[in-house]
C-alpha cells in the first residue's frame, strides 16, 4: 500500500511539473516581440486601415497547431512551413507562424488534439470539431472574440460570415460570447436529388416526373419494359448502395425526404425540441414502399454488398435507371457510362411530394470545423486578421479567374494551395445562391460580364456555355451539374432546405454512436430486403432509444440551450 501510495506521488509530482512547463512553453511562443535594446518588449502595433487590422508592426508569432496530409503536393521549394499562404500572413500582416505540431487530416489530428486539450498545452491558435469547441468553452480554455470580431472583421468578412443565416455564428457562440471562428460552407449543394436516364424516358414515352406516383411508374416501367432493348428483363428501376445513407451515390435520403422522413438528421418536433429523424414514423413508411419496390424486383437485390463503385458499373453497364445522389454524380460516376455508351443521358429532377405538401431536402450542417484562441494570448485580433485575408484573397470581386492563392499549375500538374491557409471559412448558402443566379442570367443572355458580382461558380460559364450550344460532349459534365443546380436554385432556397439543427457529438454519442449507427443501418437494410417486416422499425426506434439513444437527445437539447 505504502509503495502504491509514493508512486501516485511521484506520478502526480512529474504531471503537475509537465503541466507547469507545459503553460511556460505556451506562454514563452505567446506571440511577444523581442526586447528592444532597453529591454522592454517591444508592442506590436494595431493600427486599423479601413476598420480591419493592418499589418502587426514589429512582427508577431503565432504558435499553431494544424491538420495536414502527407498526400499533399506543394510547389517547387514549398512546404507546409514555407506556402504562399505563411508568407502572406508575415509579408501583409506581420504574422509569423510557429508550427507546434500537425497530424494527418481527420481522426489523427482529433487524437491528438484530445491528448493536447487533456494536458492543457494548448498552442495560440487551432483548429477543433465541434465536440472539442464544447469541451473547451465548457473548460473557460478560450479567448472571447466577440469584441475583435465586431471591431476588425471586414465588410466582405462579416457578409460572407453572416451568408449562411449566421448558423455557424451562433454555433461557435456560448454564453453569449464568440469563442471560435467557423469554418463555413454552402449546403444548398447538399440535397439529394433525383437522377433519370432521360434516353429511357424518351424511349418508353414517359413523362418527366412530377409526383412520386411518376417515380414509382418511372421506376416500374424501367425494370420491365426492356428500356435497353437486349430483349432480356435484367434492368433495374431504383439504383441503392450498401451505404445507403449519406452516399451521395444510389443513397436513401431523396427518398425518404419525399415522405418527409430526414434520416441521420436532428429536427424539431412536435413539441419543439429536438429529436432523431431516421426514428420518426414518416422514416417507416419510406422503408415500406422501398420494401414494396424491392419485392417486385425494382431494386437490385444485391444492394447491401454493393458499394458506389459496383453501382457505377451497373450504370454504365445499362443495368441502371433512376437514383437518388448529389448533384456532382455527373462528375462521377456518370460521365464514365456516358462515355462507354453513346446516346446515354441523365438529368436531375426535384423530389416530388407523396401528398400535398411540397418536399423539403434534408440537408448536413454548414460548419465543418472551428478555429479558436487559446485564452491569455496577447493577440487573438490575429485570427480575424488572418480570416479577413482569406476572405479577401478568394472572394473580393471581380474573382481572379487564376488564383495562385488556390490552385497553381506545375509541370502540367494542378496543385492545390489554399488547404494550406489556416484560417478557412468559405460561402454560405446567401453568396452562393446569388452567384447560381448570376450564372444563370449571364448564360440566357450570352453575356459573361454579368458575373463581375459573382463570388462564385464564375468558372462554369464557358464550359457550360459550350455544351448548350454545341452539344460538345466534352463539357457533358458541367452541363448536366449546371442543370442540378437550376434544379437546387427553384426548388431548395431558403426555408425550403431544412438543415439539421446539431452539427457536434456530444459525450454519450462518442460511447454509443458506432452500435446505434450500426443497428439503424442493419434495420433499415433487412426491412427493404423484406427479411424483416415493416413493423420490425418500431422495435429498432425503441431498442434505440433504450441504448442511449435517450441519453444523446437529452445531450443534444441541453448543448443547443447552452448557445442561447
Amino acid at each position: 500500500m505504502g509503495i502504491k501510495r509514493s508512486n501516485t506521488l511521484i506520478a502526480c509530482m512529474l504531471a503537475a511539473s509537465m503541466l507547469l512547463a507545459a503553460c511556460s512553453s505556451s506562454k514563452a511562443g505567446g506571440g511577444e516581440a523581442k526586447p528592444e535594446s532597453g529591454g522592454k518588449p517591444a508592442e506590436p502595433a494595431k493600427t486599423e486601415q479601413n476598420g480591419a487590422l493592418a499589418k502587426y508592426n514589429p512582427p508577431i508569432t503565432l504558435h499553431i497547431a494544424r491538420s495536414s496530409s502527407q498526400n499533399w503536393k506543394y510547389p517547387k521549394g514549398d512546404d507546409l512551413n514555407n506556402n504562399i499562404w505563411t508568407r502572406a500572413y508575415e509579408e501583409k500582416l506581420g504574422i509569423k507562424l510557429a508550427l507546434d505540431w500537425t497530424a494527418e487530416d481527420g481522426s489523427t489530428y482529433d487524437q491528438k488534439m484530445n491528448v493536447s486539450i487533456a494536458s492543457g498545452n494548448l498552442p495560440d491558435l487551432f483548429t477543433v470539431n465541434a465536440t472539442q469547441l464544447k469541451q473547451l468553452a465548457d473548460a473557460g480554455q478560450l479567448a472571447d472574440l466577440t469584441e475583435v470580431y465586431n471591431k476588425y472583421a471586414s465588410p466582405l468578412t462579416k457578409q460572407n460570415m453572416n451568408s449562411d443565416g449566421g448558423l455557424g455564428l451562433k454555433s461557435a457562440t456560448f454564453g453569449g460570447k464568440l469563442l471560435a471562428i467557423p469554418s463555413i460552407n454552402a449546403n444548398i449543394y447538399s440535397p439529394s436529388l433525383l437522377w433519370i436516364r432521360t434516353d429511357w424516358l424518351k424511349k418508353l414515352n414517359l413523362p418527366e416526373p412530377k409526383t412520386m406516383q411518376d417515380v414509382y411508374a418511372i421506376s416500374e416501367a424501367f425494370t420491365n419494359k426492356d428500356p435497353d432493348g437486349d430483349g432480356k428483363k435484367d434492368t433495374i428501376g431504383l439504383g441503392l448502395s450498401k451505404t445507403l445513407l449519406n452516399a451521395g451515390v444510389g443513397e436513401l435520403n431523396g427518398f425518404a425526404n419525399a415522405f418527409h422522413a430526414y434520416p441521420t438528421l436532428w429536427i424539431k418536433g412536435s413539441d419543439g425540441k429536438i429529436t432523431y429523424g431516421s426514428i420518426q414514423p414518416q422514416m417507416k413508411a419510406a422503408l415500406a414502399k422501398l420494401q414494396d419496390m424491392y419485392k417486385s424486383g425494382q431494386i437490385d437485390t444485391e444492394f447491401g454488398v454493393k458499394d458506389t463503385a459496383k453501382l457505377g458499373e451497373d450504370i454504365a453497364s445499362n443495368k441502371l435507371g433512376m437514383l437518388f445522389g448529389a448533384n456532382w454524380l455527373p462528375y462521377l460516376p456518370l460521365i464514365d457510362a456516358v462515355k462507354k455508351n453513346p446516346g446515354m443521358d441523365w438529368k436531375a429532377y426535384a423530389i416530388p411530394s407523396v401528398d400535398n405538401e411540397p418536399a423539403k431536402a434534408g440537408v448536413a450542417f454548414p460548419t465543418y470545423a472551428y478555429v479558436v484562441v487559446r485564452k491569455g494570448y496577447e493577440h487573438p485580433e490575429a485570427a480575424v486578421s488572418m480570416l479577413n485575408l482569406y476572405q479577401d484573397t478568394r472572394f473580393k470581386t471581380p474573382v481572379q479567374a487564376v488564383n495562385p492563392f488556390e490552385t497553381v499549375e506545375e509541370n502540367g500538374n494542378r496543385i492545390e494551395t489554399v488547404k494550406y491557409a489556416v484560417v478557412q471559412s468559405a460561402l454560405g448558402n446567401d453568396v452562393v445562391v446569388k452567384a447560381l443566379k448570376l450564372l444563370r442570367e449571364a448564360l440566357q443572355k450570352d453575356d459573361k460580364s454579368v458575373l463581375k458580382d459573382a463570388l462564385k461558380e464564375t468558372d462554369k460559364f464557358d464550359p457550360v456555355r459550350a455544351f448548350q450550344k454545341n452539344g460538345d460532349m466534352a463539357y457533358w459534365s458541367q452541363g448536366r451539374q449546371f442543370n442540378a443546380y437550376e434544379v437546387l436554385l427553384d426548388n431548395y432556397t431558403g426555408d425550403k432546405l431544412l438543415t439539421t439543427e446539431f452539427g457536434g457529438r456530444t459525450q454519450t454519442m462518442g460511447e454509443k454512436w458506432e452500435a446505434l449507427d450500426k443497428l439503424e443501418k442493419e434495420t433499415f437494410t433487412k426491412i427493404i430486403m423484406g427479411t424483416s417486416s415493416v413493423d420490425e422499425f418500431d422495435n429498432f426506434v425503441a431498442t434505440w432509444k433504450k441504448l442511449g439513444g435517450d441519453t444523446i437527445i437529452k445531450e443534444v437539447n441541453d448543448w443547443l440551450a447552452s448557445q442561447n
